[in-house]
């Protein structure tokens, strides 16, 4: 048994611990990467919920997709159609309510395309 000196079993212990940390360092990603995922899903029903019950969007498509980046300040994204401006700033004006009323710190990102009624989409 030559080949198992100090040395040999030196860097089969070393790989395994290496292998281990690795190993527990990508189950802490998942971890927190899930963490992330679910606090998202849970804010984006809950901007959702004041889009629906706005007077001003009835008849209008709105949605917010919300993502939390690992640091720094949690984005929405809002994306749909509205028919005018004024529906347009009373969508932003909405999430960004609904956002101080939950604590969130957010920035919004707007796609939502103002369309007139001959081309909205059906």
């Amino acid at each position: 048994m030559d080949w198992l000196n100090e040395s040999a079993l030196a860097v089969g212990v070393g790989s395994i611990a290496a292998v281990g940390g690795l190993i527990v360092l990508g189950v802490r990603y998942l971890e927190v990467r899930s963490r992330r995922d679910d606090e998202a899903a849970s804010l984006q029903q809950s901007l959702s919920e004041p889009l629906t019950h706005e007077p001003a969007l009835a008849g209008c498509s709105v949605l917010p997709v919300v993502s939390v980046p690992l640091h720094g300040v949690v984005r929405v994204g809002l994306t749909g159609w509205v028919p005018s401006r004024d529906v347009h700033d009373a969508a932003i004006r909405a999430v960004e309510r609904e956002a101080k009323r939950l604590g969130a710190r957010i920035r919004v990102v707007d796609h939502i395309e103002v369309v007139d009624a001959m081309r909205r989409p059906a």
